[in-house]
Parts: C-alpha cells; structure tokens; sequence
C-alpha cells in the first residue's frame, strides 16, 4: 500500500511540474516573441527616422521633420520602458513607455514580468546590455535632428555641412542596426533554448509519468491477479463449506428429530394403552409433552429451511410470478375456505429467481397475513412494480398490524411480537424472507398501522 501511494505521488509531483513548466515556458517565449516583436518596430522606426532626416537634409520640406519625430519616438518610448524598470518604477510609465514603442498591450504584462523575473540571469543581463546600449545613439539621433532642423531653419546649414550631417546620421542608423540586430539573436537563441529545453523536458517528464504508470498498472495487474487467485480459492473453499454444512445439516435435522420421534412415538403408545389408567393429571402432562415434541420437530425443520436458504443462492431461472401465485393459493384452499380469506394478484412480471425461494417467500407472507388476522375475514393484495434496477413487490392485508418499534424486530430470527406468543410460530418465517430477498440482490420492509393492517415489501434485482 505504501509503494502504491508513494508511486501515484512522484506520478502527482511529476504531473504538476510538466504543468507548471509548460505554463511558465509558453510565458516565457510569449514574452521573448513580444519584445523580438518590440525590436521590429525599434528597428523600423530609427531607420524610417533617419531617412525622414537625410530626406528634409535633401529638400528642406518639413513634413518630413514631423515624420522623423513621430519615428524617433519609437525607440525612445521603448527606452524609456527600459529605464523604468531598472529604476524599479511604476508598471504605468513601464507600460507607457511600452505603448510608445508600439508593442502590444495584451504583451505588456508578460514583458513587464520577463524583465523582472529574469533580468539578473545571464541571457537577459546580455540582451539588456545590448539595449541600453541604443539608449546614447537614439538620444544622439533625437538631438541631431533638432538641432539640423534648427539651422536648416535658418539657412544656416552649407553644403559641406549637410552631406557630413547625411553621413553621421548614417554611421548612428548602422550602428543601431548592429546593436538591434545583436538584441534580436540573443533573444532568438533565447527562444530556441528554451524551447529544445521544453522538448526534453517534456520528453523526460512523460517517460517518468509512463514509466512509474506502467510501473503501478504491472503492480495492480500482479495484485489482481493475486485477488482473483485467493477469490478463486475462497469461492472453491466456500463451496466445499456449504456442501459440508448442508450435509452436517442434514444428519443433524435427523440426529436431533430421531429421538423427538422415539419420545411421541412412546407417549403416544403409553396413552393408548394406559389411557384407562391414567387420570386426567397424567393425559394433560402426556399432551403438553407430546405438543412440546411436535414443535420441537417444527422448529428443526425451520431451522432446516432457513439454513438451506443460506446455502441455495444459485438456480435462477425465468419465472411466470403468475402461475407461481397460483400454486401458493392451492396451498393455502383450506385455510382460505376456512376463514373466508381473499387474495386479489395484480399482474406479476416473469423474472429470473430462484423459484422455490420464491414460492416459499410468498407462502410465508401470505401465511402471516392469514395467521395474523383481525376479526375481519383477512382481504390481501399482491402487487408488482418496477424501477430502472429492481422489481418492487407488496403484500397488503387488513389484519391487526405491526407497532413501528417492531418493524425492524420482526426479521431478526426467533423474535416474535409479544402480542403474537400465543399464536403458533417459530419467529422463523420473516427471517427466511429476509434472507431469500438478499438472495436475490433486494431488500425487505414493513408498513404498517395497528389495528389497520400492513404492507410488507420487497425488492428483487432485474440483474441476476
């Protein structure tokens, strides 16, 4: 057991790093991917700023000049991002700045978090540098444009003054270009890296994930296989109990009803042939001993039947409820005509049971309610019903009925109502119900009110 859960944890554990892992990974290339996308427009927007320059250097026209300042303001947004977050200001002038650099706003917050996070380790600190360092030539650039716009204004630039000024503004936009394309490789290598990084790691987390899987399913496999062995024996000892124990129980019921049958069998023979000789005193104690016999011999036989009904718990076969009904009636013609009883079936289904069990179920509850009676003629009603897993049967009758504290009572084995000690019984019958119900996958239960009746109840599963 303790393997078994040490190996769903590393399962646990190595699940929730890949998950974490990926979820950090794919965080961390979505930041690398927004400032890679960041550098595109840094890179566009200091060469369309010097060429918006060198253009108005070339004709004078200054629509060109509020090109080349609304250019310039790209990298210089972007710098200013940067500056933010190395003094460890606000996330509003980061983002700011961040929105002058064009970059977009659902990337800020992973950009904002990469630096951060990142910024002391080795491929952020360099990709950094590599930054900071176009700060001095975007700023040169900015400066340069103003202060050319002001001489140019004023017709103070010569010729030889503004092809020098061309060729500057050149060697800034080269170098930009060298230090923007450095910063787009770094962050490139990044982005490999981390993603080769993501693939073994996977790789490797999966195999661990398979492996102790695999690991735990041979372990539940060899245990089941183990389990199924033992219920294999189990079931093999078991049969081999109930066929002993039927027999046991059989030389037992003869054993202890042979010498039952020796003791009425000569006190039936000592009052016929000394019922002259005996008084009144003597043929009384000789009937209690007799009687006492006879359901001594009634109770073994009961406690037969009820064993029995533990042991026989294979032999289902369809059966037609109706034509079964019909025997117990048969049955019962005597006591019927006798106490002018009636029984009214509804339509009963045909189901797999056990049919002696079943016939033996019905005789039992109907043998009650017949027994159990009111001072009315005894009126029961057989029904039947069914739900997605069981069939649901009731036993009505009119007789005295059942206290609610007895309800649970009444099927345990040998308890009798006391209200019932004077009539004939074992405190058997609900017992074996019981227990032929539970056979049969269902359950039993009583409702009832004193002195209007009962309703016993059970079910039987549609799964056998």
């Amino acid at each position: 057991m303790k393997q078994k859960k040490l190996l769903l944890l590393v399962v646990l554990i190595a699940s929730i790093i890949l998950i974490l892992t990926n979820f950090y990974t794919i965080k961390v290339l979505s930041a690398v991917r927004a400032y890679i996308n960041g550098e595109s427009e840094f890179s566009k927007g200091q060469k369309d700023a010097s060429i918006f320059l060198v253009t108005y250097l070339q004709t004078g026209n200054k629509e060109y000049m509020y090109g080349f300042s609304k250019a310039i303001s790209i990298p210089i947004g972007d710098n200013i991002a940067r500056t933010s977050l190395t003094n460890n200001d606000k996330d509003a002038l980061t983002t700011q700045g961040f929105l002058m650099g064009r970059n977009h706003t659902d990337d800020i917050p992973d950009m904002i978090w990469l630096f951060k996070t990142f910024h002391n380790i080795s491929f952020m600190q360099q990709a950094i540098e590599i930054w900071a360092a176009t700060e001095p030539l975007i700023n040169r650039l900015d400066s340069f444009g103003r202060s050319i716009y002001s001489l140019k204004d004023a017709e103070k630039l010569s010729d030889a003054a503004r092809l020098q000024s061309i060729r500057e503004i050149s060697d800034i936009s080269t170098r930009l270009s060298e230090k923007e394309s450095a910063f787009s490789q770094k962050l490139d290598k990044v982005a490999r890296d981390i993603k080769m990084f993501l693939q073994w790691l996977n790789i490797f987390l999966i195999l661990v994930i398979l492996g102790v899987t695999s690991l735990f399913a041979m372990r539940m496999l060899n245990s089941l296989s183990a389990s199924e062995r033992a219920l294999k024996t189990t079931i093999i000892e078991l049969n081999d109990t109930n066929r002993e124990l039927e027999h046991f129980t059989h030389i037992a019921s003869h054993d202890l009803k042979e010498p039952l049958r020796m003791v009425t069998g000569f006190l039936t023979q000592l009052q016929a042939k000394y019922k002259d000789q005996l008084d009144d005193k003597a043929h009384t104690y000789i009937h209690y001993a007799v009687d006492g016999a006879t359901r001594m011999k009634r109770l073994i036989d009961e406690l037969l039947e009820y064993s029995k009904t533990g042991i026989s718990q294979v032999g289902y076969k369809k059966v037609d409820l109706n034509e079964l009904m019909e025997e117990v009636k048969a049955n019962f013609q005597g006591v019927l005509n006798e106490t002018g009883a009636g029984i009214v079936v509804g339509a009963l289904p045909q189901i797999k049971v056990n049919r002696t069990q079943m016939l033996q179920l019905f005789q039992n509850l109907l043998g009650n309610a017949i027994k159990y009676r009111s001072e009315a003629a005894p009126e029961i009603y057989v029904n039947a019903a069914s739900n997605n897993t069981h069939w649901v049967f009731s036993v009505q009758d009119n007789g005295r009925g059942i206290e609610p504290e007895y309800f649970k009572k009444i099927f345990i084995i040998f308890q009798r109502l006391e209200t019932d000690k004077k009539l004939d019984g074992t405190g058997i019958g609900l017992a074996i119900c019981k227990k032929i119900a539970e056979n049969h996958g269902g359950e039993i239960w009583v409702t009832s009110k004193p002195g209007k009746g009962s309703t016993f109840f059970f079910t039987i599963s549609n799964q056998l």
